[in-house]
């Protein structure tokens, strides 16, 4: 049962960080302002709001708001990795 678990999760994982890798290969360069970071994240949260609209109310795919979901999971995650390289980075006196 331990492994389908941990088979489960990274079923959940690899699409985002196929999507991650992806964002980065189509956008190589990352705005340093959080409010721009931040402003990224958000548009693909909004897709995903959208998404589940059409699926509540229009008759949408249940695979399109996963989709939207993982965009958005990528943006956070891209978001947390700057945060961590620039935590990193030696403080300038």
């Amino acid at each position: 049962m331990e492994l389908n678990s941990e088979l489960d999760k990274l079923s959940k994982y690899i699409p985002i960080e196929i999507e991650l890798n992806k964002a980065i290969k189509k956008h190589p360069v990352y705005p340093s302002d959080m409010f721009q970071q931040v402003a990224i994240m958000m548009e693909e949260a909004g897709e995903t709001v959208k998404a589940v609209l059409h699926y509540h109310y229009e008759n949408g795919s249940i695979l399109y708001v996963k989709k939207e979901l993982i965009e958005t999971a990528a943006m956070c995650i891209r978001m947390l990795n700057y945060l961590e390289e620039q935590e990193k980075k030696p403080v300038k006196k």
